[in-house]
């Protein structure tokens, strides 16, 4: 039995996904700027992390993932495509006008690198790579469930014009994804979760 549980951080209300399974384990997915926030509802929840995954390396996905490794010992998932990215996220932070610096985490699991379907503890995980948004974009398939980042989101795809973006990469990504089940439920990086179908038909119906 898998439970998906929201919190939102900072100015851009960024969504962090704390996925818990039946033995009390936990997915961190896109841990943003609050890991005081995030190891409260970890607590709250009583669970024991045993991963942080990540969809992409803009600076508002990446903020809390030095302390939440260096707090429980798990690795840190992310696509190598977008090590340039999480490696020059303070400066993007500045371009945004954040002047507060984050930790860049020192090393991580490439998911390049590894199988498209990664079992993690008692979690299995479906690895998509979706550039467009970023080159090292990816959706995380849990149960039925599909953590997509920046790629979908509640009013249509990810924006292309920032650092990594590529919009012929992103439409191509995009046709990947209506090969899924309709039936999944989609947690983006922003927003409220909405069914697959739901998207297909509000964004691109013509």
């Amino acid at each position: 039995h898998l439970s998906v549980n929201t919190f939102v951080n900072g100015k851009w209300l960024q969504n962090c996904y704390v996925v818990t399974n039946s033995f009390r384990q936990a997915l961190i997915v896109d841990p943003g700027s609050d890991a005081e926030g995030i190891l409260k509802l970890i607590s709250e929840l009583g669970v024991q992390p045993v991963a942080i995954m990540n969809t992409h390396a803009h600076f508002d996905h990446v903020g809390a993932v030095s302390a939440l490794m260096d707090k429980f010992g798990i690795p840190f998932f992310l696509h190598g495509h977008d090590e340039k990215l999480l490696k020059q996220a303070n400066l993007y932070k500045l371009l945004f006008g954040e002047k507060k610096n984050i930790s860049i985490p020192p090393f991580w699991e490439d998911f390049a690198k590894r199988p498209d379907l990664l079992n993690v503890a008692d979690f299995t995980v479906k690895v998509i790579h979706t550039p467009g948004h970023t080159a090292g974009g990816v959706c995380l398939v849990i149960g039925n469930a599909l953590f997509s980042g920046d790629t979908l989101m509640p009013g249509g795809a990810g924006r292309t014009d920032l650092p990594g973006g590529d919009k012929a990469k992103l439409m191509e990504s995009l046709q990947k994804l209506q090969e899924l089940p309709q039936n999944y439920m989609v947690y983006a990086g922003h927003g409220k979760p909405f069914m697959l179908q739901e998207f297909w038909k509000n964004n691109y119906d013509q």
